[in-house]
């Protein structure tokens, strides 16, 4: 299961970003966005221990922050790589039986050029503590997205990725912090995570960013399965 998940998650991203090959990883760069978070590289499957210098370059030649997420299991070397430093060490969660779980929240579909995307953007990166969006990822949006709505305001969100192999990646699940422990973002993780599964998906993953988190998922169905690290080269 370890290489099924890194494969699909090496095989997602790479749909909908530009492949660089550097040594032994590939850097996965987004069209318009240079947040560390959505540029990154994934060790080639089989990747022999690698230091990390040509992906340092290929990502500075970029202007982009070298940056590494892995299954742990798959290249366990790259905890160690020299010059970068370990950013998280988290758990990496499947569901194979999505549930349904009730919500002080209505659930709706989100779909691109929807009056809901740019309500959807704000709430969830506000749930991460990260500043407004730009009207350039609002007018990108392509995700497959559920948002919670209270008293018609949206107000936390979740998506989920194209099923490929059987499988889903669920994730920026996101509540605004005054409506927080209303059991909203368990609803919204286990309704994306059906909708993947409606899609033909078979198996759903997901990182929990802390162990809050983590208990969160659990209710919605979620095991672990292993662990991710992700590092980033210092400056």
């Amino acid at each position: 299961m370890h290489r099924r998940i890194q494969r699909y998650l090496r095989a997602v991203i790479g749909l909908e970003r530009e492949p660089v090959a550097a040594g032994s990883f590939t850097l996965y760069v987004h069209p318009t966005e240079d947040h560390p978070f959505l540029n990154y590289a994934i060790p080639d499957e089989g990747a022999e221990r690698d230091d990390g210098t040509a992906l340092v370059a290929a990502a500075r030649e970029r202007g982009l922050v070298p940056r590494i997420e892995a299954v742990a299991s798959e290249a366990p070397w790259v905890r160690e790589l020299p010059g970068f430093d370990l950013e998280a060490d988290l758990r990496l969660m499947t569901c194979e039986q999505p549930v349904e779980l009730e919500a002080e929240a209505e659930l709706v579909v989100v779909q691109p050029g929807s009056d809901h995307v740019a309500p959807l953007l704000h709430a969830v990166m506000e749930g991460f503590g990260e500043s407004a969006p730009s009207q350039e990822r609002i007018d990108n949006f392509r995700g497959r997205a559920v948002a919670a709505l209270v008293d018609g305001e949206v107000v936390g969100g979740a998506s989920w990725t194209r099923v490929l192999d059987d499988m889903t990646e669920i994730a920026g699940i996101g509540v605004r912090e005054r409506f927080r422990r209303r059991g909203i973002a368990g609803a919204l993780t286990a309704a994306a995570t059906r909708h993947g599964f409606a899609e033909g998906a078979r198996v759903a993953v997901l990182s929990p960013g802390h162990e809050g988190a983590a208990r969160v998922y659990e209710r919605a169905g979620f095991v672990d399965a292993s662990r991710i690290i992700h590092v980033r080269a210092g400056a």
